[in-house]
């Protein structure tokens, strides 16, 4: 009935509490059979991932969906940062989910809260003595109105072919620190294997001259100057990317280029970017839009329309999911799944992604980097 641990506990209490979240950390979360769960959710004022551990205090099976309860009410940290962001990740039954929170209303709440009290009284008389209420006698209305229950239903799309992507288990920090890792030889390695694909989605974008370019996940900056030999001197180029490590690389290298001081490169998370409505004639995306969740991409390509001017062009180059999938998918699609901290990328839906956020196509253009399909993809803001 609350959430393990809350800041206003003693500190004993505190360390008693903070032992499952080592034990999810350790991938043993399993070990408490459903009645804990660990939720990862972003905080509304730093926008980095947060973790809390929480009593599961109902289950529904069929659709999947967890109920837990902000002991401290509208107080309560995760409560908040939900209430801003009610897309988030749970760990429990050794298993992952992403999941959309909801505060539930008063009728059900009520009901979970008789039912919790009736079926865990030991537990019930635990979590009272901590908050000072007797919730074996407390009215159930009083406890709902105090203690609110939110409702964490696994996520789906409304298209079947964009739910059938699969989904990314791994953190915003967790994205972050591996690029940060990587970054000295990532130009190396993954940049020469994209080449292809990105030099087709640079052709496809068109760059002209005088225009304001973004590259958003633009890792170490492989093609930000050309992009800035296109726009050329009245031009701008903007390199975004959630790595410190990859904007420094790309900041020199946008510095070799001998550009003017106009261009510049930003540490970013591309949910939400630090720019003006309409600031941008034309936007990139090679091989990033893949690693966001899947509920997370119509919010990703949501700002990239929003800071293109009427008629800006946005050039997605990404992991195909096609169908039926070749061998070589397939394959990649395993690794995914089992590896999904190295094998970070997975096939995504570009064009059917674009419709649904509100671009309509100018051109798409399908290719296969060593029998793995890759699709490029152009939409336009109306």
């Amino acid at each position: 009935m609350t959430e393990l641990v809350d800041r206003r506990l003693p500190a004993w209490v505190g360390a008693v509490f903070r032992a499952p979240a080592v034990l999810f950390r350790l991938r043993l979360g399993w070990l408490f059979f459903g009645r804990l769960l660990m939720l990862t959710h972003v905080g509304r004022r730093t926008a980095r991932s947060r973790r809390t551990v929480l009593e599961v205090v109902s289950h529904q099976a069929d659709p999947p969906v967890w109920y837990v309860a902000a002991a401290w009410g509208g107080r309560s940290d995760w409560y908040r940062n939900l209430t801003q962001n009610p897309h988030a990740r749970i760990t429990v039954g050794g298993k992952r989910y992403a999941v959309t929170a909801a505060t539930v209303d008063i009728e059900d709440a009520v009901r979970i809260h008789r039912e919790y009290v009736q079926e865990h009284p030991l537990a019930a008389r635990l979590v009272g003595r901590m908050l000072g209420i007797d919730l074996t006698r407390s009215d159930p209305k009083v406890l709902a109105e105090r203690i609110p229950v939110v409702a964490l239903a696994v996520e789906g799309s409304a298209d079947p072919a964009i739910d059938s992507v699969a989904r990314v288990p791994t953190t915003r920090d967790e994205t972050r620190e591996s690029y940060d890792r990587i970054a000295p030889l990532y130009g190396l390695l993954e940049g020469f294997w994209e080449r292809k694909a990105r030099a087709a989605g640079l052709d496809a974008l068109e760059v002209r001259r005088g225009e304001r370019v973004i590259d958003v996940g633009c890792g170490p900056g492989l093609a930000v100057c050309e992009m800035a030999a296109a726009v050329g001197s009245e031009g701008r180029v903007i390199g975004v990317d959630l790595s410190s490590e990859m904007c420094a690389l790309a900041g020199r290298r946008l510095q070799g280029c001998a550009r003017s001081g106009t261009d510049a490169v930003v540490q970013a998370d591309a949910v939400h970017l630090p720019f003006a409505d309409s600031s941008f004639d034309a936007g990139f995306m090679s091989f990033t839009l893949e690693l966001f969740d899947t509920p997370e991409i119509p919010a990703v390509l949501a700002e990239c329309r929003r800071i293109l001017r009427p008629g800006g062009r946005l050039a997605v180059v990404a992991l195909d999911k096609r169908r039926p999938p070749p061998p070589m998918q397939r394959a990649y699609e395993w690794g995914h799944e089992r590896f999904p901290h190295v094998l970070d990328c997975r096939p995504i839906h570009v064009e059917a992604s674009l419709l649904e956020a509100g671009y309509s196509i100018s051109l798409t253009r399908r290719l296969s980097l060593w029998g793995l399909p890759v699709e490029v993809a152009v939409g336009e803001r109306s």
